[in-house]
């Protein structure tokens, strides 16, 4: 019972690892073009989400410093729904109104922690909601 225990942990461990490892090389590949100019931060934010999960990102940033955000997701899966919002919730971006553009650049007059929300879209009922893949959150500074 124990070598059943142990060699299911181990199989588990190397498919989380292999899962984050195909999702960082996607990071690579795909999303870190998208910050263009935008010198990358050298964080890759990514997570496998499920098609009815939503998630959060905690980040500080600095004022004075110009930044894009870079929100990337494998194409298979439906369109993410973005919000960036100061500690008291209050919106600062809403990718909606934008036509849900994966990236935003902005400046901030005071140094703060901003959270970055995130969930996919569920107006299209053809996506299973057991889907998942591949969503990453990237940083990009300007100099």
């Amino acid at each position: 019972m124990r070598i059943l225990f142990t060699i299911s942990v181990l199989f588990f461990l190397a498919n989380t690892n292999l899962v984050y490892s195909q999702c960082k090389e996607f990071a690579k590949k795909d999303c870190k073009p998208l910050l263009e100019d935008y010198i990358h931060d050298g964080n890759y934010n990514g997570i496998v989400l499920n098609v009815d999960e939503d998630v959060e990102l905690h980040k500080a940033f600095f004022s004075g410093q110009k930044y894009r955000l870079v929100v990337c997701k494998e194409d298979f899966l439906p369109p993410i729904h973005f919000k960036l919002l100061n500690s008291d919730f209050e919106v600062l971006f809403d990718n909606k109104d934008s036509g849900y553009t994966n990236k935003y650049d902005f400046e901030l007059e005071e140094s703060q922690t901003l959270i970055i929300s995130m969930k996919f879209l569920d107006e299209n009922e053809e996506y299973d909601k057991s889907m998942n893949g591949c969503v990453v959150v990237l940083f990009g500074l300007k100099i």
